[in-house]
């Protein structure tokens, strides 16, 4: 973000920083008074990324607000293109949703490969074609920009019940597309993200990922989403669970096995549900 082709006067950087022990806090206040472009700080303790968020839109003194993830690195362009589509539709509701791929800098199995090409990592193969895309659904907040006006007058704040970086960028989407949001997608608004995933890193998330979507269910009384199966037959998927989780580790570094990651990935979410 240091490394915009935007002009540096035009923009401020707002740090969240969640309780973290790896410096974080030294490094950004040692940026502080040398950053090209303005720099605030704003530290709280393990209160979740919704709440991060919250401070963020509540300090912010621009007319756009754009999310980004701690672990999504942006290209030099990613300002400019969201800038470049806010001025092309200059409606208050109109919100842009840019594009996450893995950073070339880290390993990429085929496991990651897999996640963010018919898995739940995003759903960005969906709508490579597309311009307006389903304001929930693709409400990503590793890289998305709104009018702060349009969020302020529609009371558009995470809700901080959910503890995890699960599901509450989706419940606000929902809120918003209520209020008549309209998310367009610009693919050019690039951003890396710059996280090694294994498939035991996966599948310890796809249990937050459960978790939260029964939070979810009830924010937006959603009929029950899960009907739980009898004994035998919970027998026999563990079995199968076993079986296929053995293959999927076979494979995370070897080739892409599609129903095999795919089922592994369900069982852990029906975990968390």
């Amino acid at each position: 973000l240091f490394n915009q082709t935007y002009p540096y006067s035009d923009y401020e950087i707002i740090v969240v920083d969640d309780g973290s022990t790896d410096g974080t806090e030294e490094l950004v206040k040692s940026l502080l008074n040398s950053a090209r472009c303005t720099l605030r700080y704003f530290k709280q303790e393990h209160k979740g990324p919704a709440a991060a968020r919250n401070v963020g839109i509540r300090n912010a003194k621009g007319e756009i607000i754009l999310f980004i993830g701690d672990d999504i690195i942006a290209t030099p362009t990613l300002l400019e293109e969201h800038s470049k589509w806010h001025r092309e539709y200059p409606d208050d509701n109109v919100a842009v949703l840019g594009y996450v791929t893995w950073s070339p800098e880290i390993e990429i199995t085929p496991f990651m490969r897999w996640l963010e090409n018919g898995g739940p990592q995003f759903h960005f193969w969906q709508i490579k074609d597309r311009i307006e895309v389903d304001a929930q659904n693709y409400f990503y907040t590793s890289n998305i920009s709104l009018k702060r006006k349009f969020l302020l007058e529609n009371n558009g704040f995470f809700d901080e019940e959910f503890p995890y970086a699960a599901f509450e960028d989706n419940e606000l989407g929902y809120r918003l597309k209520k209020a008549g949001m309209i998310l367009n997608y610009n693919k050019e608004a690039v951003g890396y993200h710059y996280q090694y995933t294994s498939l035991n890193d996966a599948c310890r998330r796809m249990i937050k990922v459960g978790e939260a979507r029964i939070i979810l269910a009830k924010k937006i009384k959603e009929e029950q989403i899960y009907h739980p199966k009898p004994l035998f037959r919970k027998i026999l998927s563990k079995i199968k669970f076993i079986f296929y989780y053995l293959i999927a580790k076979f494979y995370e570094k070897r080739g892409i096995r599609e129903n095999i990651f795919r089922y592994v990935m369900e069982h852990y979410y029906l975990i968390g549900i």
